[in-house]
């Protein structure tokens, strides 16, 4: 029953207070080969730009030029500075697979397509502002590799992961205090049943009743 109310719990807190969609799509970056006289040292740059631009999406500035191209999310996020930042950073999420050069990015949102607007900003600004982030010396191009994909979120198979595992942390909590009762328990008897022999050089205990009684004859000590 415990693990039942903790997963129930779980599912209509999550699908009350998570953001209903999320977007998912992927960036390219790609830098110039004129500088470079071998691959590894362009592997290597390339990585480098690629890690500088996934964080520059969490920066004030990346913000100032999506809200630029996108205003309906100013009136989305607070107007305080502080916590304008903190509920951005909340929306979106990037990852990079530093091999390929490739920034995937995460937007969360309560609208489908508040979701895809976003991310859809977030590919422009990266590809036409990230001198913003990066000298144009270095002639880096940012290319969207596919268009973003909008799903619910989380999606079925996470739900139903979540569902599983917060029973189970239900019924693992439920077992846990279970046995730490009986542990207590069985402490405490053993602690009353030695403090009952050898009452006047007799070797006694406690019948079901509660009274105290010689272990060997079982006649009645004390009531």
């Amino acid at each position: 029953m415990a693990g039942l109310l903790l997963a129930a719990l779980v599912f209509w807190g999550t699908m009350l207070f998570s953001p209903k969609f999320q977007s998912n799509l992927d960036v390219l970056v790609i830098q110039n080969q004129e500088n470079f006289v071998d691959s590894y040292a362009l592997a290597k740059s390339t990585e480098h730009f690629s890690k500088l631009l996934s964080e520059s999406v969490y920066t004030e500035t990346f913000l100032g030029k999506v809200t630029e191209n996108y205003p309906e999310l100013a009136r989305v996020l607070p107007i305080d500075r502080e916590e304008r930042m903190k509920e951005w950073g909340k929306m979106v999420r990037t990852s990079l697979n530093v091999e390929l050069g490739m920034i995937h990015i995460k937007v969360l949102a309560s609208e489908r397509a508040q979701a895809e607007n976003i991310s859809k900003t977030i590919a422009g600004v990266l590809a036409n502002s990230n001198n913003l982030f990066v000298s144009p010396n270095q002639k880096i191009e940012v290319r969207m590799v596919n268009a973003p994909v909008v799903k619910s979120n989380p999606g079925a198979a996470a739900m139903a992961v979540l569902v599983v595992v917060s029973f189970l942390v239900g019924m693992f909590l439920v077992l846990a205090a279970s046995f730490y009762g009986f542990i207590l328990r069985k402490d405490k008897s053993q602690d009353e049943s030695a403090s009952c022999e050898n009452v006047w050089g007799r070797n006694v205990t406690r019948d079901s009743d509660g009274n105290l009684i010689d272990a060997q004859t079982w006649e009645i000590v004390f009531e």
